[in-house]
């Protein structure tokens, strides 16, 4: 990917300090901002941060494409009077050795991110009979949020691909949602077929559901051919993003 300054200088960008990191699992870094100059930004879970982080190779600022896991506006907490700085949290998936998994590993506190966003509208619909969310790792921070939004009545299952059970994580909110975690094993990120199988042998509930799949490109292309051509999916009621691409030299990304 060619690096972006000039895009870069043409958007209106917000400059945060990095309080803290934290490994969540082996492949997943969790980087949480901590600034004063996050109080306007007014962020949900589950909508993109376009970052910029330099170029391995030029040292020029890059883009990428980042889920918000979470985030917190300036106010008091119920147990004392003091103020809360504005925080915001991004989960990186450390695949390969891309600029933005490098910055997420080397990335110390005190150090700045400047981003642009946030932006996207998804959010689950309230009216839906069921909820349907796959991917691979790199759409389980979007996917974590969104189930977090379920009512604790929600029918929601979860399709997640990832290496192996060192890569699960819990799900938030109150729902209760069935899931099913697809182990790839040795196999390259992009490579397997264990999403596609499995959404394809699976059994819909009855009425009308709302899908959301995303990661790997070429898969998420797949299965949306698939759910909507073999299997008679509305187009209306299926939401398909591709996050990243093997074939392209890039980052792993997460974003809904």
């Amino acid at each position: 990917m060619r690096p972006q300054a000039l895009v870069r200088g043409r958007l209106a960008s917000t400059v945060a300090t990095v309080a803290a990191t934290r490994q969540v699992t082996p492949r997943m870094m969790s980087v949480r901002l901590a600034d004063e100059s996050l109080a306007g930004v007014a962020a949900v879970p589950g909508q993109t941060l376009k970052i910029y982080v330099p170029d391995l190779v030029s040292g020029f600022l890059v883009s990428r494409d980042y889920t918000v896991r979470d985030y917190a506006a300036a106010g008091h907490p119920a147990d004392d009077h003091e103020s809360v700085t504005p925080r915001l949290d991004i989960d990186v998936v450390l695949h390969g050795e891309g600029p933005a998994a490098t910055w997420a590993r080397r990335v110390r506190p005190g150090e700045t991110l400047e981003f642009v966003g946030p932006s996207g509208r998804y959010r689950p619909d309230p009216y839906a009979d069921w909820h349907l969310f796959a991917g691979d790792e790199t759409a389980l921070p979007a996917i974590q949020a969104y189930v977090a939004m379920l009512p604790a009545d929600a029918c929601a299952l979860l399709y997640l691909e990832i290496p192996d059970t060192t890569e699960q994580q819990p799900m938030p909110g109150v729902a209760h949602p069935t899931v099913c975690w697809l182990h790839r094993g040795e196999e390259e990120p992009g490579t397997s077929t264990v999403l596609d199988d499995a959404l394809r042998a699976v059994r819909l509930p009855p009425g009308q559901g709302r899908i959301w799949i995303a990661g790997h490109t070429p898969t998420v292309r797949r299965l949306r051919a698939y759910l909507v051509g073999e299997r008679g999916i509305d187009r209306r009621a299926l939401y398909v993003k591709g996050f990243w691409d093997r074939q392209q030299a890039v980052d792993t990304i997460t974003a809904p």
